[in-house]
Formats: structure tokens, sequence, C-alpha cells
């Protein structure tokens, strides 16, 4: 939340959010006959509807203060909505913009006795919210002025022509570095301790407790090759932390989770084994033919029977695994002889339905539970680790929505590296970092208390 304050003195707590329908009447009561002229006669329906971002600010009584729409190409007909980066590549050539990096403003009301403070509010949001946005257009007819509250944000940087009138549009731009800028990342350094030191304090003791007042300091002192701590700055002051490792457990790692879609996150090998042998892939066939042959036996013996309600079978189902003791649900499973007989039929007794009907659900339950996975097969990789770990990370809040920052600077220090992992407990918090990583499935026999998420080098397209 902010605080705006008005010329006269007026205070107004606010907070953005996303624009929802039911906000449309009150834009379009912030609409003035200026409004019109800068962004034309809109559709705030179909506006609303197409937008890539649009964002309300309220107030602490949950009044529209304010309303901005964001689209992916331009307000005004000067040029293709697919084919507008030459067009504004040809007016400044130094603006590096794309569509992956850029938005443009298609309309701004504001209550006018905070406008100025609304506008400002609402770019900063913005920057916040898209951490891959760094240019904002707005474009509007040449004879017009933008007012005394988008110029506050916005800034000229050119005419062009309209595509099928003999009128020139203005070009102005708002930069992210004026708003929401990036952090600057480097390496850290011992002097950095005492900046680090309460961010980590506020958020856990216990590191210091387990390895000391200066354990930090030490971490990185202890930088190698191998291991590395980098920290994010703003104004000469640390605000963030770092510490990054290339020795990776894969051998734990591949135990545990499913890597396969990754390549095991090693670098492919001639020896690799990705597929299971033919006796394997035979046995499994015929494991196959087994069951499946087992199923229709298992409906042939249903047919005479009376049909099952569904409610009714899963009220039995359930009644089984609450009453059942785990022993014998896992020794019905195992024998499949006379002993899976006396506990079905002990089952049965406690149930409404007949001895058969009960059996067949029984049998089925058992098999979904207690999968087996000792023949399944799993990928041998060969190759070298293409990871590196995260091992410590620490931000302040006031900044963790560029925590994405650190991601470029510390795959330049492992540049044979694709990877970037780290591992969570399991109930630990999302975070802002932690959004831009894949979670990877662990197999059913995971020993390990904790998530595991990976980020591959491509993802910093976008950054």
């Amino acid at each position: 939340m902010s605080v705006l304050t008005s010329p006269r003195g007026k205070v107004e707590v606010v907070h953005c959010r996303r624009t929802e329908s039911q906000d449309i009447y009150c834009i379009k009561n912030l609409i003035r006959k200026f409004t019109q002229k800068l962004f034309g006669r809109l559709n705030i329906i179909y506006l609303l509807e197409k937008a890539n971002l649009a964002v309300t600010l309220c107030n602490d009584k949950e009044e529209i203060m304010a309303q901005a729409t964001f689209v992916d190409y331009p307000n005004w007909n000067v040029s293709s909505q697919d084919n507008w980066v030459s067009v504004f590549r040809e007016l400044d050539p130094e603006i590096p913009c794309t569509p992956l990096n850029t938005l443009f403003m298609h309309l701004f009301v504001a209550v006018d006795e905070y406008s100025v403070g609304c506008c400002r509010e609402i770019i900063r949001a913005v920057f916040k919210a898209v951490p891959e946005l760094h240019f904002i257009f707005l474009i509007v007819p040449s004879y017009m002025s933008l007012g005394s509250t988008l110029i506050t944000v916005f800034e000229q940087v050119g005419n062009i022509p309209s595509l099928m009138y003999d009128e020139d549009f203005a070009v102005h731009i708002c930069c992210r570095e004026n708003h929401y800028p990036q952090l600057h990342i480097r390496n850290a350094r011992v002097e950095d301790h005492d900046d680090l030191m309460p961010i980590f304090l506020r958020h856990d003791t216990i590191l210091k407790e387990t390895y000391g007042k200066y354990f930090l300091a030490e971490l990185i002192e202890a930088q190698d090759e191998e291991n590395h701590a980098v920290v994010c700055e703003v104004e000469g002051v640390a605000v963030g932390f770092m510490s990054v490792c290339s020795r990776v457990n894969m051998q734990l790692l591949h135990e545990c989770f499913d890597l396969g879609p990754f390549h095991g996150l090693c670098v492919p090998h001639p020896d690799d084994v990705l597929h299971p042998p033919p006796e394997l892939s035979t046995e499994g066939s015929e494991d196959a033919k087994l069951s499946s042959s087992s199923h229709s036996f298992l409906k042939i013996a249903e047919e005479p029977q009376e049909q099952v309600i569904p409610e009714t079978m899963e009220s039995i189902q359930k009644e089984v695994i609450e009453e059942a003791p785990a022993e014998e649900m896992s020794s019905t499973v195992r024998s499949g002889n006379a002993s899976e007989l006396e506990d079905t039929e002990k089952f049965s007794q406690q149930s409404s339905v007949g001895d058969t009907d009960y059996c067949i659900s029984s049998l089925s339950l058992g098999s979904l539970s207690l999968p087996d996975e000792s023949s399944s097969f799993r990928p041998i990789y060969k190759g070298a680790s293409d990871a590196f770990c995260i091992q410590l990370f620490c931000i302040e809040e006031k900044y963790e929505a560029r925590s994405l920052d650190f991601m470029n600077f510390v795959f330049s220090l492992f540049p044979d590296k694709n990877f970037c992992i780290i591992s969570l407990p399991h109930l630990t918090p999302e975070f802002v970092l932690i959004q831009n990583f894949v979670k990877i499935v662990p197999f059913n026999n995971c020993t390990l208390e904790q998530d595991l998420y990976v980020f591959h080098r491509a993802g910093l397209l976008k950054i």
C-alpha cells in the first residue's frame, strides 16, 4: 500500500489490483473529453478483453481512484499490430524495444485531485509486476499535449505518420530505470557482511546459531572456481545475497526425482541408457498381458451379479480404508490365495453388499494403492553434470520482485552449465524467485524431505 497526498493536503491510502469487469462503470465515469482526445473513443469492454495488463488503483474503501490499460501494440493506427518494431527502430535506433519488453498505454483515467500520484503509482506497479518489461509507449495526436499528469512519467522521442490519414502522432516513452530499475549484481565482498546480516536475521537465526556470528563473512572468503557469492546493491548498499555452487550430488537426484525431461541434468553422452533393454520391455509386455487377462476375468465374474451403485462402492472402499489395518491390506495384495479370500470375507461382513461385489473392488483398490516400482526402468546418464545449485538466497522484501536479476550474473559464472537448481523444504512458502523455476516430480520412493526446482538458461531470454 502507498499513501497519496493531494495538492489540498488530503491523504488517501491506495493499493493496486488487476482490473475486473465490475470496474467498467466507474472507469466510464472517470473518462473526460480530454481523455477521448488523447486515446480516441474506446469500447471499454472490448479493450479490457484484449488487454495484456489492466491495473486499477483503489483506496482503503475500495473506491476506484485510477485505472490504466496496456496492450502489446500501438494505440493509434501508426503501424500494423504485428510489425511495429521496425517503425519504432527507425524512430530511435538506440531504444532496444521488442515485443517481449514493451507495452503500450491504451487508456489512463484518474480522479483529478490525485491524478499525478495515481499515475506514478500505477507505472511503478506495472514495472514491478512484469520483470521483463522495460518500456511503456504512449502515442497521441501530435497537436495534443499530454497534460499535467502524464507528462510527469512520459517524455517525447519523436513523431510518426498515420497509416490511413494525413496526420502525425507523437511518440512518448516511459523507461523502467526511472521507476523500478534493475538491480546491480556483483561478486560479494567481506565488507558486505554488515549490510546483509540484518536481512538474514530478519528471516532466520538458525544459520547464526549453527555456524557462528561471522558465517556469512567466512562463506564470502571461501569463494573459488566452484563456489561463488554474489550480491545485489542499491545506491552502494547490498540488499540481497546468493551463494551458488557447481558441486551437485547427481546420483542422489537421479534416485529421488524424475529428471528425464531434462536429460538427468547431465551433458548428453554416447553411453547414456535412455530406453529399457529388450528383456525388460518383453517382461513388461508379458506383465501387461497378464494384468489385462486378470481384469477381463474379473469383468466376467462380475457380470452375473447385480450392478453396484457407484456411491455404495465408494462408501465401502472408504470404510475399508478406515477400518482395515495397513498390514491386512498389504497381505491381501501379496498373497492372492486363501488368506486373501479370508480377509475379503471379513471385510465383506462389515459391509451391506455381497462377497463377490466387494472382492472385485478390494483387488482393484489394492492394485492402485501399492504399485510395484521395483521393475520400472530408470535412465542411466554417463555425462558430466550440467547444473549448479543455489545454496543460500536472501533479499529485502522491497526489492524481491527483481530477484530474477541474479540469474543472468550467476549463469555467467558457470558458462558451461545450462541448469540452475534449488531444493526447499516441502512447506516453504512460494517466493518470487521460485515462481520462475519448474518443480520436478519426485519418485514414490523419494527419501528427501525437500522439493526440487529447475531453471534453464533459455529462461534468461525474457529478462
